[in-house]
């Protein structure tokens, strides 16, 4: 009897032992820096086992709310006397997590800091010391421990989106200047920098750099083609908001993946696409003249997303954008923002044939007939497509254009719907009059779909929800997979 007593004690003790604070504190470490940082900090309060722990976390992300600080005058004002920081939150999470770091490192030395990244909603000139001595900690803490050392900055001083940041006035305000000996760091992986000023050494050492982001910078376009070049193992480029760039050569390297948005005064990017498998355009209608592709001309996958209205009207406002969409119509995969496109874009027989194409993604404003209408002639231009994704955006301009039914475009024949089309994602369904006219006509027509996904809109009335999907499970094919979400 006793025996079985202390089996029963002994397995139960096995059930409730905490395996997971027997991990090394490196491997603990890593599991915190998934966490937010002030979550990863109360970790210390669960045992003492667990007091040093923060010392091994190698990841420090804390950022301002955008706009947290664009109306509190007031503090401005008080504080101007002792040049206290608005962002007095940021700047004490930050300086709080370093601490601890040093603080809890058992050895008296804290693990290698492989992540910096910090934003702040509006940086003042008084924040330069704090953010001097954070990047001076992570430049000397990068290395420690076994392996390769690895950091990754992430350093953002203006929250605001990329099309407007570059209007927004900072000349009373100042601009963080970088400290040079960032640019030769042979342990940075990933740099990523916004609304900042480079201050470039003679010499540019950064040989293992793989991803670089350049948002809203106000330097010299020579300074931006110098850094890009002095990157021989970049493949991941994002260039935003440069107002100052206007050619960019990118020939003696291999990019897998090129981001290009809101440089609004880009007139010419000559590029080796070799190894390249995605490319992302945001700006104003592009010109043919835009890209030049070299080697490969086959680029599997891209994002095309206006977002300004084109400066001409009619057929000679669209034929440069109709070229520069023949030069890509190669591509496998699609992902065309509407943004301003007029729907007379569509009509006057501009889009072109993209025969190669089997996965498309459709994002914009579904509100009218013509809407629609532009979407029958898209698909008509794919022929081979297996696979279409609507992502259908708010309407924020009055109520939804009138439908009228003589208008009312046919989808019977449509070759890819009827013979290729496999899968049909809604995202964002709401049920307007112009969203249930293009459900109707897509799934009427759609003769071998095998998967339908609808993500509706939040908050939607459940009985509301139960008849839109009564409706569109009618529509689809019987024997097709519907999933309502």
């Amino acid at each position: 009897m006793a025996s079985r007593k202390k089996k029963r004690s002994s397995s139960s003790g096995e059930k409730r032992r905490d395996r997971i604070s027997g991990l090394t504190d490196d491997v603990l470490g890593h599991v915190l820096s998934f966490l937010p940082n002030k979550e990863a900090g109360r970790a210390a309060a669960l045992a003492r086992r667990w007091r040093h722990v923060f010392g091994s976390v190698h990841t420090i992300s804390l950022s301002e709310a955008e706009r947290e600080r664009a109306w509190d005058w007031d503090t401005f004002y008080f504080e101007s006397e002792e040049r206290k920081s608005c962002s007095y939150d940021l700047l004490d999470g930050v300086n709080t997590a370093l601490l601890c770091r040093v603080r809890c490192a058992a050895d008296g030395l804290p693990g290698p800091l492989r992540t910096l990244r910090i934003a702040f909603d509006d940086y003042h000139l008084w924040d330069e010391d704090a953010v001097d001595q954070w990047l001076a900690y992570a430049l000397r803490h990068r290395r420690g421990g076994g392996g390769m050392p690895e950091l990754h900055l992430d350093l953002c001083f203006l929250i605001d989106p990329v099309c407007t940041a570059a209007a927004r006035s900072r000349t009373y305000k100042g601009t963080y200047v970088l400290p040079r000996r960032l640019f030769s760091c042979t342990s940075l992986r990933t740099l990523c920098l916004t609304h900042c000023q480079l201050e470039l050494p003679a010499i540019i050492d950064m040989p293992f750099l793989e991803t670089l982001r350049l948002t809203n910078l106000l330097d010299a376009e020579t300074s931006i083609q110098r850094l890009i070049s002095s990157c021989p193992r970049l493949v991941d480029l994002t260039l935003e908001a440069l107002n100052e760039l206007e050619r960019l050569t990118i020939l003696d390297k291999r990019l897998h993946r090129f981001m290009l948005r809101c440089c609004h005064n880009m007139k010419s990017v000559d590029i080796d696409a070799s190894e390249l498998r995605s490319f992302s355009y945001r700006g104003t209608m592009p010109a043919e003249s835009l890209l030049c592709l070299h080697g490969s001309l086959l680029v599997p996958s891209w994002t095309i997303d206006l977002c300004k209205a084109p400066p001409k009207s009619g057929e000679a406002g669209f034929a440069g954008f109709a070229r520069f969409l023949e030069k890509i119509s190669d591509v496998k995969h699609l992902h065309l923002h509407r943004g301003s496109i007029a729907n007379r874009f569509y009509a006057s027989g501009g889009f072109p044939l993209f025969s190669s194409l089997t996965r498309l993604t459709l994002q914009g404003c579904i509100q009218s007939c013509e809407t629609v209408m532009a979407v029958r002639i898209v698909l008509e231009q794919t022929p081979n497509l297996e696979s279409l994704s609507l992502l259908m955006e708010e309407q924020l301009h009055g109520p939804a254009g009138l439908i009228v039914p003589d208008d009312r475009p046919s989808f019977s024949e449509v070759p890819c719907l009827q013979r290729q089309v496999m899968e049909i994602g809604m995202e964002g369904y709401e049920g307007s009059k112009a969203q249930k006219m293009l459900a109707k006509l897509l799934l009427r027509n759609a003769l071998v779909l095998q998967r339908l996904h609808v993500v509706f809109v939040e908050g939607m009335k459940r009985k509301r929800r139960s008849r839109l999907e009564t409706k569109l499970g009618e529509w689809a094919a019987a024997n097709s997979e519907k999933i309502f979400r």
